[in-house]
């Protein structure tokens, strides 16, 4: 083809230049969203927005340079970050209701019903069932089973004390918690220290661990939201098919096989059983004045929705747990004057008493340890909301449908909400209560249900340790940690080795 009679240009390539420009238009034609309300910002790239490999520390980075309020795109939808309490306050708990629900990613059936992953009067109803499963009654049922996986690990240290090259401290922690949380969710013990094939432990590590490509097509899916479905039939979602089909099996076979067998589990000792408690079948007919039957229908959980809420709880309470007793070790090695603080707590106010739901409370400087630590390493570094219905808060617009992310990380180390923010300083919380300038378990109506259990574990794991071993750093213990690209939770990006020595 001529162009102005002067140049002989094949058609493809018009063809190919068109494309180009059009895709271009496509992939930047809202690029100016924020810039024309004023709010910085970092600069997109066409089409994939300012998402990345390390999005979650690039968050923590953007943070400190754009300040409390600024917006970025995921793939072309404009997103709000907001660090300021004050709008935080009308997100998370004020205006809750217009801000209740959270992004939405496309997972395989059942795990779909999850609490964490339903909106609005659906996730109303399972939290509400949900909730009672962790009162302080049924909590103190569990430490049983949380006090044998903790001897446990208690003894799988005390084996490999004194090592020259150090110990991974997050395989010891990983393997307590993986065994806590089959305990405490299904009722199953297994020992994943040294049964590396077991199933449990091989589907739950897959199940928790993306592949690369995986989080390049979730990339790819904010985009263009089309390909959504397809990669997730393809089993290509952030949660694979086949692990969640795993555990919807077991979870399946342990239910039927605990009505079938009505001699055990008559009183809840794990979630899985409490979860079969709390779904009442439909109850009797009854008469009316008038003669009538009237049917009472009691709305309960379904079996897919039971095996849902095992799976999310696995999924929540595995890694977190596991990420927070490691970075709590690492604390301790790098400031041996506060782990003998902590473990002389636990020897004035504990003695030999077994830690349970009750006597745990009294280990205020060790509380002040765990929130320390959350603070500078949350698990969860990034927390996000869905706008329902368009609003104005402090003259910003959140129009219906967009998503706010909330920085947990660049919020626990503002200067302006925490003295000396990068250093680790467990007296803080002594004087400093816990706001929402502290958002480890998220803040609000919505914030982690299984926030006490997590704790509970958390605690009675480093008082069984702490009475047997002491943490002690490495020549080659970094002062400062660096951590890995994953999205969805804080992880060093080399292990934590430390020196596990006898407690004197």
């Amino acid at each position: 083809m001529e162009i102005l009679g002067l140049v002989d240009v094949p058609l493809y390539l018009l063809l190919c230049l068109a494309a180009t420009v059009l895709i271009y238009i496509y992939g930047t034609w809202n690029y100016n969203y924020f810039k024309k309300q004023g709010i910085p910002g970092p600069a997109p790239t066409c089409c994939i927005g300012n998402t990345g490999p390390n999005f979650g520390h690039d968050l923590y980075a953007w943070s400190k340079r754009y300040g409390g309020v600024f917006g970025i795109f995921l793939g072309r939808t404009p997103t709000y970050i907001i660090a300021d309490l004050e709008i935080l306050k009308e997100v998370m708990v004020k205006s809750f209701d217009n801000f209740r629900n959270r992004m939405i990613f496309s997972s395989p059936y059942p795990l779909n019903l999850a609490v964490s992953f339903l909106e609005d009067a659906a996730w109303k109803r399972v939290r509400n069932t949900i909730t009672p499963s962790f009162t302080g009654v049924k909590l103190k049922r569990m430490c049983g089973a949380i006090n044998d996986c903790a001897r446990t690990l208690t003894k799988n240290f005390s084996n490999n004390m004194e090592k020259n090259a150090g110990v991974n401290i997050k395989q010891y922690f990983g393997a307590f918690s993986m065994d806590a949380i089959c305990q405490t969710a299904f009722g199953i013990k297994i020992d994943s220290q040294t049964d590396f094939n077991h199933p449990f432990v091989v589907h739950a590590k897959t199940l928790l661990r993306p592949s690369k490509l995986a989080l390049a097509c979730l990339a790819l899916s904010d985009a263009i939201p089309a390909l959504e479905p397809v990669f997730n039939k393809l089993s290509l979602g952030i949660f694979p098919r086949k692990p969640v089909a795993f555990f919807e099996t077991i979870t399946g076979e342990m239910m039927k096989q605990r009505r079938n067998d009505k001699t055990h589990h008559q009183e809840g000792t794990d979630f899985l059983q409490m979860m079969m408690d709390a779904s009442i079948e439909e109850g009797k007919d009854d008469k009316s004045a008038d003669g009538q039957t009237v049917k009472h229908s009691i709305r309960h959980l379904s079996t897919d929705e039971i095996v849902a809420q095992c799976i999310v709880f696995f999924i929540a309470g595995y890694e977190t747990t596991a990420s927070t007793l490691t970075f709590i070790s690492y604390n301790l090695a790098m400031n041996p004057d506060v782990q003998e603080k902590a473990y002389n707590e636990v020897k004035e106010m504990l003695g030999n008493e077994e830690p349970n739901y009750d006597n745990i409370g009294k280990l205020k400087y060790l509380d002040n340890v765990i929130t320390e630590t959350l603070r500078l390493y949350p698990p969860a570094y990034v927390i996000d909301r869905t706008v329902s219905e368009t609003t104005q808060i402090k003259g910003l617009t959140f129009s219906k449908g967009q998503n706010v992310f909330i920085p947990v990380m660049a919020i626990h180390r503002n200067p302006e909400l925490y003295d000396d923010p990068e250093s680790f300083k467990p007296e803080r919380f002594e004087d400093q209560d816990k706001t929402i300038a502290f958002q480890a378990f998220g803040f609000g109506p919505r914030a982690c249900i299984g926030m006490r259990l997590a704790l509970v574990e958390v605690k009675v794991a480093l008082v069984n340790v702490l009475r047997a071993v002491k943490f002690d750093r490495m020549p080659d213990t970094p002062e400062v940690l660096t951590f890995a690209q994953n999205p969805t939770i804080l992880e060093t990006d080399k292990d934590i080795i430390l020196k596990v020595s006898p407690r004197c």
